[in-house]
């Protein structure tokens, strides 16, 4: 067993929720680790060298719409890049490939899209307190595919949007609930361009990394890598968290952002609440697949979408690489399709354009990675109503916190860094009170 060791505050998992509690914490005069079983920080997000560019395997896009990444960006002076402004749209309905200019596209399809989107509004009044409203809670039992069938769809438009929703989910819609993929629309008002820009369109400049690695140098506080932690000991007045290691260190307060379906791979005693056990346990929806790939020859920028069933269900131009283009797309299921497989790539693709010609694909499978298991997450029916207070909803000295647990933009690294702040605020007020009754005793 090795030493162990006193903090304010542990942290386990070193993601943007993680490094941005650590950040807020360590400003306010506290003593914080942060644990991290990767061998890197960011979770999933990570920059890595691919296709001959730094490309980004896991949470990408960013957008003034988001308050909490853009005030990040503006705080370090970071620039934005976007990919070549889409020219035409591939499309299948009822097993046929289609095409058209992306003006005709937009055209024959806005009043659909931009009514559908506008559901939202009825439901959400306010963005950042989804459970606001009771009729929101009434709908989070429904799954995305069953409001878009009883909302009155041509079958056309139906595989359209089906293709559309399941990359959203990155996974089935059958399976998601409809309020999460609301929770995107809501930001844009119904605007289908805003939305677009809000969720596929920018990205940094200089990658994540360079985001996360200045937020973390301003935390200050020790990061320890390919650290992970099996067990965490917890009563009111401290908690001890032991490593896969053998080593143990000792905290006033623990705050945990691991992925949601890997809670449960954490030994908690006392034992965390009945909801959250069951929570982790039936895991989310988004079990899919993020593909690049460089494809022979240089085509002019397209998107392509295609029904839940197919391997890929959006793809679209991200950049070239001389007289080749690189793509990126996503599917809704990792087992039907694994992105180093360039061969199997290849065929994905040609379900839109049956010559091309697949040079080398990559990808990284977050479903099968033992420390996250889930790519970014989106909810199952009835899970937003039944756990996300308890989600956010202490237990002694534990805290949970992640992109998972927000209130706004729940999957995107801008939830991911609003509750590592609320969550970093709570944990502060909570050592602050223990303070106060420390001295108290003490006065006695």
């Amino acid at each position: 067993m090795g030493n162990l060791r006193d903090y304010d505050v542990i942290i386990v998992g070193g993601g943007f929720s993680g490094i941005t509690a650590a950040r807020e914490l360590s400003q306010l005069g506290h003593k914080v680790l942060i644990l991290e079983a990767r061998d890197r920080i960011g979770g999933r997000t990570w920059v890595d060298s691919r296709l001959g560019f730094e490309l980004e395997m896991g949470g990408t896009y960013v957008h003034w719409h988001q308050p909490h990444i853009w005030t990040e960006i503006t705080r370090y002076g970071l620039e934005l890049a976007t990919g070549p402004k889409t020219e035409k749209v591939y499309w299948i309905s009822e097993g046929k490939t289609q095409c058209t200019p992306v003006s005709d596209f937009k055209n024959k399809l806005r009043n659909t899209v931009e009514r559908l989107m506008s559901e939202s509004m009825k439901y959400m009044p306010l963005p950042f307190d989804p459970l606001h409203s009771p009729d929101f809670k009434e709908l989070d039992g429904v799954t995305a595919a069953q409001f878009m069938k009883d909302f009155g769809l041509t079958q056309e438009e139906y595989d359209i949007l089906h293709g559309w929703v399941a990359s959203d989910y990155c996974g089935a819609p059958e399976e998601g609930a409809v309020t999460q993929i609301f929770r995107w629309w809501i930001f844009s008002q119904g605007n289908w361009d805003t939305h677009s820009a809000m969720v596929s369109s920018y990205r940094l400049k200089k990658g994540t990394k360079a985001l996360i690695e200045a937020m973390a140098a301003d935390a200050k506080a020790d990061i320890r890598l390919s650290t992970i932690v099996k067990k965490i000991e917890h009563d009111e007045k401290s908690v001890k968290v032991s490593t896969s290691d053998g080593n143990s260190f000792k905290g006033k307060a623990v705050i945990v952002t691991v992925p949601l379906s890997t809670l449960q791979d954490i030994d908690f005693v006392p034992a965390l609440s009945r909801e959250k056990q069951a929570s982790s346990k039936e895991g989310q929806t988004a079990k899919g697949v993020k593909v690049w790939a460089q494809v022979k020859g240089k085509y002019e920028p397209f998107d392509a979408l295609a029904p839940g069933k197919y391997p890929l269900n959006s793809v679209h131009v991200d950049r070239y690489l001389g007289e080749d283009t690189i793509v990126v797309g996503f599917g809704p299921s990792a087992a039907m399709l694994n992105p180093n497989d360039r061969a199997g790539v290849e065929l994905a693709l040609q379900h839109w354009i049956p010559d091309i010609e697949v040079i080398e694909s990559t990808g990284h499978d977050w479903v099968n990675d033992e420390f996250s298991r889930e790519t970014w997450p989106m909810l199952k029916p009835n899970q937003l109503t039944s756990y996300h207070k308890e989600w956010n909803t202490p237990e002694n000295n534990v805290f949970l916190a992640g992109t998972t647990y927000a209130n706004g933009w729940a999957g995107f690294i801008d939830g991911a860094i609003e509750s590592g702040i609320t969550t970093g605020r709570k944990v502060h007020k909570y050592l602050a009170r223990d303070g106060v009754r420390n001295r108290e005793f003490l006065l006695k």
